[in-house]
C-alpha cells in the first residue's frame, strides 16, 4: 500500500513538472498533420503556414484557431512562404511551383506547377511588395518586379540555395548548402561569395538566415562528427564579413534547421528531435527550452522577444508569449485579501528585474472554472504588448511574479492586470 501511495505521490509531482515545464511552449491546434516547413505573420495575429501535401494554413487570431486553405497542389511539398500583407502571400515548393494569393488565401493561383518527379524545387523566397521578390531553387535566383507574371534568372554555383533576405531593393544576402553565403548589390542580378571563416576542413549546410538591420546570423546544419557542427556566425555589416561566435550545444546526432532573432540580443535556433534553443546575447550563448514534444522544428517567426511561433513535424505549432521561458508566479501568502488590489512594482526605477505583487480575493466561481482568469502583460511605452507574465486560473490570495527585462531597453513600461470583474494599470522605469 505504501508503495502504491509513493508511486502516486511522485507521479503527481512529476506531472505537475512536466505541466510547469510546458507551460510557456503551448501547442496550438492545427488541422493538418502534415509537416510545415515555414511560417510568415504580417503582425501579432494574421499569419499563414506551409508545408507538405500542398498543404496551407491560415490564423487571424494569433493561432487560436488554424483554417486549412486549398492551395491547388496536394502532391507538392511546400517549402517557402512569404506573407505581405492581409491580401498578398507568395508561395514555393518542389518541382517549379510558385503559388500567390491576392485575397488572404481564399483562392491560391498557380503561377507553376511542373510534374511530380521533374524540373528544379524552390526552397525559399522573399518579397519586398507585391510586385518584386526572389525565389531560390536548385542552383538558379528567379526575380520578379511584376509579382510572379514575368521573371528574371541567375546561376549561382552548384549548390542547393536555401533562404534569401533583401534589405532593399538593392542590397541581398542568400545562403545555402556547403556553407553558401552570396551577396548582390544590384538586385540579384549579379551574386558574389562571401568566404565564411573556420569552413576550410567542414562545410555545415546554411538552412536558414536571420537579419535585423545590418546585423545577421546563420548556424551551421550540424554533422555527426564533433566538427564545425551547428557553430554560430554574424555579421555586423549585412554580409560582407563574418565570424564565429558561438555553437549551440546540440547532440553530435541532432541537426539545426532554422533561425530567428527577434532582435539583436534575442534569438532562437530549432532543429531535428525536437531541440529548441534561445540565446539571450546575439548568439554567444544558447541555453536549451523545454518543449512539449519531440518534432523537428523547421521554421519560426518571433513578434517580438517574448510572442512567436514555431512549426515542424506532425503539423505541430507551438506558440508562446513568454520568450519560450517559464514565469513563475508564487503565491506569498495564505491570507485571503478583501479586494482586488495591483500594487506599485518594487524595486523602481529597476535594473535588470522587478517583483509585481496583485491580490485575488473571493470570488463566485464560474461553472467549470478551477479559479479566477487572471493575465498580466507588460506593455513598453507605445501601448505595444511585450510580455506575459501571467496567463492562468488563480484562486484566492497574495501574489507575486518576478519580470526579467535583460533584454529590454531602458525606459518607461506599464504592467496591467485583468481578470473577469477586475482591470488596472500602473508605470514602472527600467533604466540600465
Amino acid at each position: 500500500m505504501k508503495k502504491i501511495i509513493y508511486f502516486l505521490l511522485i507521479f503527481a509531482i512529476f506531472s505537475l513538472f512536466s505541466s510547469i515545464c510546458y507551460a510557456q511552449w503551448v501547442a496550438q491546434t492545427n488541422p493538418s498533420s502534415n509537416n510545415l516547413l515555414d511560417v510568415s505573420f504580417i503582425n501579432r495575429n494574421t499569419g499563414w503556414a506551409c508545408g507538405d501535401g500542398g498543404v496551407i494554413i491560415k490564423t487571424t487570431n494569433a493561432g487560436t484557431n488554424w483554417e486549412l486553405q486549398n492551395s491547388g497542389v496536394t502532391d507538392k511539398n511546400l517549402f517557402g512562404i512569404h506573407a505581405i500583407d492581409s491580401q498578398y502571400v507568395y508561395c514555393v515548393g518542389w518541382f517549379e511551383t510558385i503559388l500567390k494569393t491576392t485575397n488572404g488565401g481564399t483562392n491560391w493561383i498557380i503561377i507553376r506547377n511542373g510534374p511530380w518527379g521533374q524540373g528544379a524545387s524552390f526552397f525559399g523566397l522573399y518579397f519586398l511588395n507585391r510586385n518584386i521578390g526572389w525565389m531560390l531553387k536548385n542552383f538558379y535566383i528567379l526575380r520578379t518586379t511584376d509579382g510572379c507574371n514575368t521573371f528574371d534568372s541567375t546561376l549561382s554555383i552548384f549548390s542547393y540555395l536555401r533562404d534569401i533576405y533583401f534589405k532593399d531593393d538593392l542590397t541581398g544576402i542568400l545562403c545555402g548548402d556547403g556553407s553558401l553565403i552570396m551577396k548582390s548589390t544590384d538586385g540579384g542580378v549579379v551574386w558574389n561569395q562571401i568566404t565564411i571563416p573556420q569552413t576550410t576542413t567542414e562545410s555545415p549546410d546554411f538552412f536558414k538566415e536571420s537579419f535585423v538591420g545590418n546585423t545577421g546570423w546563420v548556424v551551421g546544419r550540424g554533422t555527426n562528427t564533433p566538427g564545425l557542427g551547428p557553430n554560430v556566425w554574424t555579421t555586423t555589416n549585412f554580409g560582407t564579413n563574418w565570424d564565429t561566435i558561438g555553437r549551440v550545444p546540440y547532440p553530435y546526432e541532432a541537426e539545426n534547421y532554422c533561425v530567428y532573432f527577434s532582435g539583436l540580443s534575442t534569438g532562437w535556433c530549432g532543429g531535428s528531435y525536437g531541440y529548441l534553443f534561445k540565446t539571450p546575447n546575439g548568439g554567444f550563448n544558447w541555453y536549451q527550452q523545454v518543449v512539449p514534444s519531440n518534432y523537428f522544428r523547421r521554421s519560426m517567426w518571433f513578434y517580438n522577444d517574448s510572442i512567436g511561433w514555431a512549426v515542424g513535424g506532425a503539423g505541430q505549432i507551438l506558440y508562446t508569449t513568454t520568450s519560450g521561458q517559464y514565469v513563475g508566479v508564487e503565491k506569498i501568502s495564505g491570507e485571503i485579501p478583501k479586494d482586488f488590489h495591483l500594487y506599485q512594482n518594487y524595486p523602481n526605477p529597476f535594473n535588470p528585474s522587478t517583483k509585481i505583487k496583485f491580490d485575488i480575493p473571493n470570488f463566485p466561481l464560474m461553472k467549470g472554472a478551477r479559479g479566477m482568469s487572471v493575465r498580466l502583460t507588460i506593455y513598453d511605452i507605445l501601448g505595444r504588448e511585450i510580455a506575459t507574465l501571467v496567463n492562468q486560473q488563480l484562486n484566492p490570495g497574495m501574489y507575486e511574479v518576478e519580470w526579467d527585462a535583460s533584454n529590454y531597453p531602458s525606459g518607461v513600461y506599464f504592467y496591467k492586470i485583468n481578470t473577469e470583474s477586475f482591470n488596472q494599470t500602473k508605470r514602472m522605469v527600467l533604466i540600465k
